[in-house]
């Protein structure tokens, strides 16, 4: 019989809620926890027959570092694919170097956005590292494990004459095998307002098309998946007994084709199943919410970051304050909930224009929103734009949008204001009398009463 390979996919342990994936780690804000994407993704590309799989997500788990390394002991994996945070970089790293002390032959693969740049320089400091995975919608990783070299994408990697750089692939449309949501536990995954449980992850599309230059999605590749092999996704899903969906797309819609067979199937089939995703306000319009409020979407996150026009256009947003306000209106009309996520302490932001961001939240009626303290992400020109204003160095590696540390002041308010002003926007926001009233008549049941309570506690928190 032959013996299997045998893989663990590991969302390493850590002091706090780290959200890892999708090269943008932050700690999680409000409890909320989706699925390890990059690692179900990369599940999707071993066959079953040749290797043997295991997941250990221990954020989800609630397991920390000694039980960790005890099961990967017991496991006694050949590779471990990973994932390593700026966000939780110094954690990660004190973690795998004791993995690889603990199980010398062991080969580590890994994605996050702390691996993004000068890869050479990662190797030599990082000597339990084997594989960084700069693009983990392409199979580059188990082309490795295979050494088929040639036809590796999508990573970078200790070569015999240095380091090796695999470009990414491009493609039409990804023809993706099934991901592996078996492995991953059920129960353990969250994310606010879902309002229905075990919540399963979904992407149908990589990066995003769109030039935001504070964002590190514009700067990879953009593909999508064929609508056949997200409606295979979805049907597994639904025999797992899923009961909701989030897709984690950064721009739902962007391919309209295939996302209009896909929810054109799930009206078809009577798919049953809620679900919630990120869009932008000048990809949906009100044929496509519409749809996606028949197909079963109740929640809708938008990207509206500012309330200047002046910021829209510097950070390349490519679109105006009043198309926020008429998709905003649309989505309202169609009875789906809005979401805005907003971007506070970019280089020269004043006070004046976050409190116009915290009013503009509240003139579009946002039913929820999320305030982000802008970080200077690896290979982003918004870093770039920070280091030359002398706001950071370049030594600055560690970082969380989320605002639980603040990475850097805007040049106008320091570090120690904005957290400040962070906080006065949630608190402002949440806790205004007419929306805990709008709020307070919109539960419906214990299960609503209770997820707005613990929302309400992480935010205070």
């Amino acid at each position: 019989m032959l013996n299997k390979k045998k893989i663990l996919l590991i969302n390493p342990p850590g002091r706090k809620i780290y959200i890892r994936d999708y090269y943008c780690s932050k700690v999680s804000k409000a409890y909320y926890l989706p699925q390890p994407i990059d690692l179900l993704i990369q599940s999707s590309f071993f066959e079953r027959e040749e290797y043997e799989l295991k997941a250990m997500d221990c954020i989800a788990e609630n397991i920390n570092k000694t039980e960790a390394l005890e099961k990967l002991v017991d496991f006694h994996p050949d590779f471990i694919i990973t994932q390593v945070g700026s966000v939780s970089l110094v954690e990660d790293v004190a973690f795998f170097t004791q993995v690889k002390s603990t199980l010398p032959s062991v080969k580590i693969i890994a994605s996050g956005d702390a691996l993004l740049e000068d890869h050479e320089e990662l190797f030599k400091i990082y000597s339990w590292l084997d594989v960084i995975v700069t693009n983990f919608f392409n199979d580059g990783a188990k082309k490795w494990i295979e050494k088929d070299f040639e036809a590796a994408a999508g990573i970078v990697y200790r070569g015999e004459n240095g380091t090796e750089t695999k470009s990414e692939k491009r493609t039409v449309k990804l023809e993706l095998e099934v991901p592996r949501h078996d492995l991953f536990i059920q129960g353990n995954y969250r994310m606010p307002f879902a309002n229905a449980m075990p919540m399963a992850t979904v992407l149908t599309n990589y990066a995003c098309p769109y030039p935001c230059t504070f964002c590190i999605m514009s700067t990879m590749p953009y593909i999508t998946r064929s609508a056949e092999s997200i409606i295979l996704e979805l049907k597994e899903l639904k025999r797992l007994n899923y009961k909701y969906i989030y897709f984690s797309d950064q721009t739902f819609f962007q391919s309209k084709a295939v996302t209009r067979e896909v929810l054109n199937w799930m009206i078809e089939a009577d798919y049953g199943l809620s679900w919630m995703c990120f869009s932008r306000v000048d990809v949906l319009g009100e044929e496509e919410i519409t749809l996606m409020k028949k197909s079963g979407c109740n929640l809708i996150m938008f990207g509206v970051e500012f309330a200047d026009e002046e910021y829209l256009n510097e950070y390349k947003k490519n679109y105006t304050l009043d198309q926020i306000r008429e998709t905003f209106d649309l989505t309202a009309k169609a009875g789906i909930k809005r979401l805005g996520t907003f971007l506070i302490g970019v280089p020269g932001q004043s006070e004046e224009s976050i409190l116009r961001t915290l009013k503009f939240a509240k003139e579009i009626k946002a039913d929820y929103a999320s305030f982000n303290v802008a970080v200077p992400r690896s290979n982003t020109s918004f870093r770039e734009q920070a280091i030359e204003q002398g706001i950071i160095d370049d030594s600055v590696k560690i970082m969380d949008q989320s605002g639980d540390e603040v990475t850097m002041g805007t040049g106008k308010i320091s570090r120690e204001e904005l957290q400040k002003l962070k906080r006065k926007a949630y608190l402002s926001f949440y806790f205004r009398p007419s929306y805990l009233l709008k709020i307070l008549f919109r539960i419906r049941n214990r299960t609503e009463f209770k997820m707005h309570l613990r929302e309400a506690y992480f935010i205070l928190k």
